[in-house]
């Protein structure tokens, strides 16, 4: 366990085996073996963190996440299974589960006269290496039948690594079918800019992390101003995510930021608490 815990590229690497090891070992397995039953019997659970206009107080949009509530284990966060999941391939699959149950809501709320606002689904970085990615995401939300601009496509900046090509050629594919697609994270990695040269994206997400730790004031309200500034320019929209205080969210709406996504307006929510705030 501890020799394959050593990256290949480490040639020096020491390391020491621990019962942590052996715990992290068993839960993988633990995992692998009941992931395609937990998505058949419907464990995953869709969570929704709302969006809000900063300048009128109003939901503008939220994003799905996915929560894991098992009969055996109970509630499992996300950072213990989806590792797992992006590394046996299983994510796609989740995807998939995800955009077809986030559809199906959109669709009730739709047929009971709600006034439905777009929700933001993660699309995993190896699913974008599938050609027709743009098409089979189209058939998942026409089972249901619902306008495809209340489904926005987000993709991380870490997709940007792979075949540049295919996943340029799924954007553009994606949005003429009336999707849109956002990039999670901004700022995150080392490549921002060259991705935004290169993806006509319609919404920037900024990094929970231009708003935490000692340069959340000062240096990185410039940081963040001049992202505002850059991504209008590119006739992209802006959502502010890991917002958590009010001076944050005053400083947001002088800057005119779309929309704020964090804990001062609201944690993610269970689909029918999110349901009485539409």
């Amino acid at each position: 366990m501890a020799l394959n815990s050593i990256e290949s590229t480490d040639e020096n690497a020491i390391k020491v085996f621990n019962q942590t090891m052996h715990d992290d070992m068993v839960w993988e397995h633990k995992v692998e073996e009941n992931m395609a039953r937990a998505l058949e019997n419907e464990e995953f659970s869709v969570y929704l963190q709302p969006k809000y206009n900063p300048m009128t107080n109003r939901l503008a949009g939220a994003e799905a996440l996915v929560r894991w509530i098992s009969p055996t284990d109970g509630f499992i966060n996300p950072g213990r299974f989806i590792p797992i999941f992006e590394k046996t391939g299983f994510v796609t699959k989740l995807d998939d589960y995800m955009i077809s149950h986030v559809a199906k809501l959109q669709a009730q709320w739709l047929k009971a006269g709600k006034r439905i606002v777009p929700v933001s689904v993660n699309v995993s970085r190896a699913h974008f290496a599938m050609p027709n990615l743009a098409e089979h995401i189209q058939s998942l939300v026409d089972q249901y039948k619902v306008p495809h601009h209340y489904i926005e496509i987000e993709l991380t900046e870490s997709a940007f690594f792979d075949d540049k090509n295919t996943l340029l050629q799924t954007v553009k594919k994606l949005q003429d079918y009336g999707f849109e697609v956002s990039m999670d994270d901004f700022g995150s990695g080392y490549s921002s800019l060259n991705s935004l040269k290169d993806l006509p994206l319609d919404v920037l997400k900024l990094d929970a992390e231009f708003f935490r730790g000692e340069n959340s004031e000062g240096r990185g309200e410039i940081v963040v101003s001049e992202a505002i500034n850059l991504a209008k320019k590119l006739n992209m929209r802006i959502v502010a995510e890991g917002v958590e205080k009010k001076e944050q969210v005053e400083f947001l709406k002088s800057q005119s930021c779309d929309m704020i996504q964090g804990f001062y307006y609201s944690k993610p929510l269970p689909a029918e608490e999110y349901e009485k705030r539409m």
